[in-house]
């Protein structure tokens, strides 16, 4: 193969690379990735605590804490109600002991205003503190850039022909 030929199939790969990149990273942030992009309605807190589960394993008794806010919001004339401070899985909400999952909690009160992010798609499911759209950009940003270069080394191919 030659030089130039090289080039062009070395553009291609990267230009398809990045257009593949462009086309996932839009489809996750659409199909229920896209936490980032909720709109937030006001709502307000009802009451904060933390829950204590204690459950026998082969170590003995372990007791594992979960924060608790609970929160409501009205959107279009319907009440809701959420626990969900973030978009974690439930095992990564718990903590190993009481002040920690005491100290997720100290920033809310009852009666305290928050901003509360819900899915417009459902909006019974909602959060408090949506994640960062840090890594979906910074895919996106790859796709982008892949697809320019791969672009670049086509029309560099092309003109050494």
């Amino acid at each position: 193969m030659q030089g130039t030929e090289f080039l062009i199939v070395l553009g291609s790969g990267a230009f398809l690379l990045g257009l593949a990149t462009i086309i996932w990273i839009s489809q996750t942030k659409r199909l229920g990735y896209g936490t980032p992009n909720w709109p937030a309605v006001p709502g307000r807190v009802i009451s904060v605590g933390v829950s204590e589960l204690t459950r026998e394993t082969s170590d003995g008794m372990v007791s594992s804490f979960t924060p608790i806010v609970t929160y409501e919001y009205e959107l279009d004339g319907v009440a809701y109600r959420s626990e969900r401070l973030n978009a974690l899985s439930d095992v990564h909400r718990t903590f190993a002991n009481r002040p920690s999952a005491a100290s997720v909690i100290v920033a809310y009160a009852p009666e305290t205003p928050v901003d509360v992010y819900y899915n417009p798609a459902n909006p019974k499911q909602a959060l408090l503190n949506p994640p960062k759209p840090i890594a979906h950009n910074a895919v996106q940003s790859f796709g982008v850039t892949s697809l320019i270069i791969g672009a670049l080394i086509i029309a560099l191919g092309i003109l050494l022909l």
